[in-house]
């Protein structure tokens, strides 16, 4: 039933209980909107309850989310200690099925990747470029470099064929922009009534905005490929020669690669308007050439609007730049938002 291998989860919970558990019969006893609820009966009379959840469009398409849905599960009966016990919380690959290790509020949690020895990043180097009068030769190498790797990147394709879940997984992108806990919701409470630029009273009519273009491009999983999701300067790292490396893949694996694209963009766009030098302009205009010659996607002028939302109040956080020079905060703002009302990429002045 449902796809559950019987014989995997009876050998786990032998593993776990310390008893041998012969799983003979699945029941379903409760369908909710995020899981399925099933009851396991073992030979010898012992019952367990299975949790699985599912997705209907609200981003548990990805297994991420499920493991961390189902450890907040797991850790709410730990808390409680009430009634019968949680065992954990199951993560099967193939063959091979385990359970997690127990995570609570003691749990140090990392992520590791390999850090290249050599390497100047990428936002260091453009803050180093204010006064360049026009594009040199180590410009275009690096963009040739820096538009290799990202549409590398987004070549990859989701493995589902399931075309129900490459929408939802694309529709979750979207929302993941909108409603990203660490910075839109976050940041945005820090524009308060007095603010300058986006007093709260318009908070409603600038998240309509991001809201329009949300719709206009829902269900375009034709788009869908991996991001990198945090593509930005200070996470892209330049050798000696010319090659380039990242880190910290972050907040949204799958989308439409104009939220990366976006992302990058807005870097162009801020140094532009800070200190009016044509070569931003130009260093964003070139970036995009190359990137549509290496993917031939007619459409990511667009699409860049998705993010840029996000990244104009980032940019301009009273939490990350409380001395912002509001002259230019101001010319940065306005382009962004003619980017979100004409849902394409276009520089104001």
């Amino acid at each position: 039933m449902d796809n559950i291998d019987l014989k995997k989860i009876s050998e786990l919970l032998a593993n776990q209980t310390g008893h041998s558990v012969q799983i003979e019969k699945i029941e379903k006893v409760g369908s909710g909107y995020h899981s399925d609820g099933f009851k396991l009966v073992a030979a010898d009379g012992r019952c367990y309850f299975l949790k699985k959840v599912k997705s209907h469009d609200l981003g548990f398409e990805l297994p991420e989310r499920k493991i961390m849905s189902l450890l907040v599960s797991n850790g709410m009966c730990n808390r409680a200690n009430i009634g019968s016990k949680c065992l954990g919380v199951v993560l099967g690959n193939g063959d091979e099925v385990k359970m997690l290790p127990e995570v609570n509020e003691a749990t140090e949690i990392y992520h590791l990747q390999e850090y290249e020895p050599e390497g100047t990043s990428y936002w260091s180097l453009l803050q180093a470029r204010k006064n360049r009068a026009a594009i040199e030769p180590e410009d275009l190498s690096e963009l040739e470099k820096i538009t290799d790797y990202i549409s590398a990147v987004h070549r990859v394709k989701h493995p589902s064929s399931d075309a129900g879940q490459l929408k939802a997984v694309y529709n979750d992108s979207l929302r993941a922009v909108l409603t990203n806990p660490e910075l839109a919701i976050m940041l945005l409470s820090d524009y308060t009534d007095s603010h300058p630029l986006l007093p709260a009273g318009e908070h409603g009519a600038y998240v309509g905005l991001m809201l329009n273009l949300m719709y206009q491009w829902k269900d375009r999983s034709d788009r869908l490929t991996a991001l990198h999701g945090d593509f930005w300067g200070a996470n892209l790292f330049v050798r000696k020669d010319g090659s380039v490396w990242m880190i910290d893949y972050s907040r949204i694996p799958w989308g439409d690669p104009g939220i990366d694209i976006g992302w990058w963009l807005a870097q162009y766009i801020w140094f532009y308007h800070a200190t009016g030098n044509q070569y931003f302009k130009t260093m964003g205009d070139k970036f995009l050439e190359l990137y549509i010659a290496k993917t031939n996607d007619q459409e990511i002028k667009q699409t860049v609007a998705l993010s840029l939302g996000l990244l104009n109040i980032i940019f301009l956080s009273p939490r990350f730049y409380p001395d912002l020079d509001l002259s230019v905060g101001k010319s940065f703002f306005d382009n962004i938002v003619a980017i979100l009302k004409k849902g394409t990429f276009i520089w104001t002045k």
